[in-house]
């Protein structure tokens, strides 16, 4: 990093985001590498040929917040790039880092009779407003303290960076809109190649802000749709491809400005509500899949041909949830949950009458809203919960007066699960029983 830099970082802005006085102290400087983000593939140890192999997940870890009145539901899970640990949001609970075992970082195969490991939060930033969205940064490696810090967006909030470490909020990035006052990026997304940049989707714009420069936007992209959802290739570093609340998928040239759609409005060429997801396959670049909330399709995508999805899928998608889509690190199999529980596994290798083959796993009692493919290892983390609409169970009865009248409502649906689970879907060990 050159002097100047260096110079700008110190005279910086502190991204101060208007924090309650008891809130984490920033810190000034987020954190600066010159090293290579390493490539995913360079340290897997099995093919996903393996992936799914015995029509079977494993429940390895699992850790919990069963107060089913205080609507603790999570909101998508997300593995470090190191495969170190797993990041989620919690409604009215904040974000947090649960490690993974570490019995499981050399293991090749699971026996069924293994115990769930209970695990506890390793890191636990406080309810601040509503999390919108979250991404890690590419370069995280545990072995490097300063490379391990994720950003996320609040309510109300600039982009804030948190050190994974600590939990303490390192510095904020701020967005504003046309009255030049500050607003909250709706999606997120680092530049693939470095981390370099960090790109913020927001109601009539897409910014980009240098993560050394704490502070304002270095650039802004007016549009004419609220991005939603963002993603960014590494073989196209310099296109944006957001989705919209209005169904619109677009497809946004960093360079010229220029913005090219995706699809259209017909029904078979788009979705039929507000786009929440979109995902590239990381082995070639050239297939995306999109969903959308309250909207069972998930659509396949060809960079070549954009006017219309070269395939679609189907999931039960009955929330305005974001319900969440990701690829296997060798773009083999493509996961998502649904609002039953089940989580969608398609093998995009292995054809069955032209469709990827599906393998459905029951795996929650309440809505699978979070998926994620561990980056080098067959485990895949998934996140549950929804919201559940509370009222008070005892009702007056025969002029007697309601003793839980001052109670707190409970939830009337039986089977509320809020947690955060990690599944081995590669070599197990059965018993003969």
């Amino acid at each position: 990093m050159s002097q100047d830099e260096t110079d700008r970082i110190e005279n910086a802005s502190d991204g101060g985001s208007g924090e309650e006085p008891n809130s984490p102290q920033e810190q000034d400087v987020p954190m600066q590498t010159d090293e290579p983000v390493p490539e995913a593939d360079q340290c897997t140890r099995v093919t996903e040929n393996d992936f799914f192999k015995e029509n079977t997940c494993i429940e390895v870890a699992r850790c919990s917040w069963d107060r089913p009145v205080r609507q603790n539901y999570l909101q998508g899970c997300h593995w470090s790039p190191d495969g170190t640990c797993v990041l989620t949001t919690v409604n009215n609970d904040g974000m947090h880092i649960v490690e993974l075992p570490t019995d499981l970082y050399s293991n090749d195969s699971v026996s069924e009779d293994r115990p769930v490991d209970l695990l506890t939060s390793a890191v636990h930033v406080k309810e601040g407003g509503l999390v919108y969205d979250c991404a890690w940064y590419p370069g995280m490696n545990s072995g490097r303290p300063e490379t391990c810090c994720w950003i996320a967006s609040r309510q109300h909030e600039p982009i804030q960076m948190w050190d994974a470490f600590t939990g303490s909020l390192r510095c904020s990035y701020k967005g504003y809109d046309q009255y030049d006052e500050v607003e909250a990026a709706l999606s997120l997304a680092f530049a693939p190649l470095d981390g370099a940049t960090i790109y913020g989707g927001y109601k009539k714009s897409i910014k980009s802000f240098d993560i050394n420069v704490p502070g304002r936007e270095s650039s802004s992209w007016r549009s004419k749709s609220t991005a939603s959802c963002m993603a960014i290739a590494s073989s196209m570093p310099h296109t944006i491809w957001f989705g919209s609340w209005n169904r619109s998928i677009t497809a946004l040239d960093a360079r010229s400005g220029e913005c090219l759609p995706v699809g259209n409005y017909s029904p078979e060429n788009s979705h039929t509500a507000g786009v929440t997801c979109i995902a590239f396959a990381p082995n070639t670049e050239e297939l995306f899949v999109t969903g959308a909330r309250k909207d069972p399709k998930v659509l396949c995508w060809d960079v070549r041909n954009l006017s219309h999805p070269v395939r679609t899928l189907q999931r039960t998608c009955a929330t305005n949830q974001r319900i969440y889509l990701d690829f296997a690190p060798l773009g083999q199999w493509l996961i998502s949950g649904d609002t039953r529980g089940i989580l969608h596994a398609w093998n995009l290798d292995e054809l069955e009458e032209n469709e990827p083959k599906e393998l459905l796993f029951p795996i929650h009692w309440d809505c699978l809203n979070g998926v994620s493919f561990h980056p080098h290892s067959p485990i895949i983390a998934t996140a549950s919960g929804q919201h559940h609409f509370a009222s008070a169970v005892n009702d007056v009865e025969d002029g007697e007066p309601d003793v839980t009248a001052t109670e707190e409502p409970t939830i009337k649906q039986t089977k509320v699960e809020n947690s955060l689970t990690l599944w081995w879907i590669g070599k197990g060990l059965f018993s003969d029983e």
